[in-house]
């Protein structure tokens, strides 16, 4: 029972990604689509918390982990900034300038570049898989962090409580630079700080600890919009950081 636990949490995360992609395809609702990604991430957290727990860190643990990432973390967002470039349409081009059930050729390749969000997640989770030297921090942008930035747009797109200038995430170039960008941290060999402590010294997490403080403070002022921004924060600070390191 105890072996088995770590995949069971995982097979729960699995299944909150695909509850996502359902209520982003079938009903459109951004909203709901975006808590189960973080329901997603939380699982994500629990099974790797899991196994260390019981001592059960395992091989095809790791594989099952990397492939429902795919799944919540790869094709959920992708699904959600299809939406979101979908409203760009409706928003922008209403009537004859965009028919909703038979887009243009030059539409259609608009809407489906969303997909390139799943493809790029899962060639940075295969290469993680393939790479030890990511124990401790990262190499390029987590699946996670990545899929809940596509999330806090999707939350922005939907909620009266916008961030400030926020009706640029219905514009299509905004969108498809953020996808553009998103991909190619996804597989870059920048190096991303991770959120596992060793132990609780400030020193030695001051910027876990930073990071951790300017998050909730954008979540407490923006509510879950703020999670697009956190991210960029995340982004940011993670490249302060790398620079720091340089110049010590």
């Amino acid at each position: 029972m105890k072996k088995g636990l770590p995949s069971f949490i995982t097979s729960l995360g699995l299944i909150s990604g695909c509850i996502s992609i359902v209520i982003s395809v079938a009903h459109g609702n951004l909203t709901l689509a975006g808590y189960f990604i973080i329901l997603a991430a939380l699982f994500d957290f629990l099974d790797g918390m899991a196994a260390r727990l019981l001592n059960n860190v395992s091989a095809f643990g790791k594989q099952l982990d990397s492939l429902a990432d795919v799944v919540s973390f790869g094709v959920a967002p992708a699904m959600i900034l299809y939406r979101l470039l979908l409203l760009s349409y409706v928003r922008t081009s209403p009537g004859a300038d965009f028919d909703f059930l038979h887009p243009s050729a030059l539409q259609n390749v608009v809407l489906f570049s969303a997909f390139l969000v799943a493809v790029f997640s899962a060639l940075r989770l295969a290469k993680f898989n393939l790479d030890d030297d990511q124990v401790k921090n990262f190499k390029g942008l987590a699946t996670p962090a990545n899929a809940l930035f596509f999330a806090g747009l999707g939350f922005a797109a939907e909620t009266s409580n916008y961030i400030p200038g926020s009706a640029i995430i219905f514009t299509r170039w905004f969108l498809l630079l953020a996808m553009v960008f998103s991909c190619f941290l996804l597989v870059s060999n920048i190096r991303m700080f991770s959120l596992k402590f060793t132990d609780f010294s400030f020193r030695s997490n001051s910027m876990r600890y930073l990071f951790l403080i300017f998050a909730m403070v954008l979540l407490v002022i923006f509510g879950l919009p703020g999670l697009a921004p956190v991210i960029v924060l995340y982004i940011v600070m993670s490249v302060a950081n790398n620079l720091w390191l340089r110049m010590e």
